[in-house]
């Protein structure tokens, strides 16, 4: 039997270069998409409530006219009251 390797390292060498061409074809460029629920839709056209109104436009008089003072204490309580409530610890504890 009689065997020459030197004629099937072309034909192999072929092979792999056209399977590399078939695999480095230019993809399509991917775009990014955003997709908006429909619960966040219906929420974007939800009235604001008047008394709601009221308060933001009593708020933003207090702040243009100096007057709006922060309590940096109820502040600082409420986002521990609400850290500790994402994290499951009561006060009980």
């Amino acid at each position: 039997m009689k065997i020459h390797p030197h004629n099937q390292i072309p034909h192999s060498y072929k092979q792999a270069t056209e399977q590399a061409k078939h695999q480095q074809k230019p993809k399509e460029a991917k775009q990014d998409q955003v997709e908006i629920s429909q619960t966040a839709k219906e929420m974007q056209h939800l009235a604001v409530g008047e008394n709601r109104k009221a308060k933001v436009e009593a708020l933003q008089k207090q702040i243009d006219a100096g007057e709006y003072q922060i309590d940096e204490r109820a502040v600082a309580n409420r986002f521990y009251q609400f850290w500790n409530e994402q994290a499951g610890i009561t006060g009980d504890e």
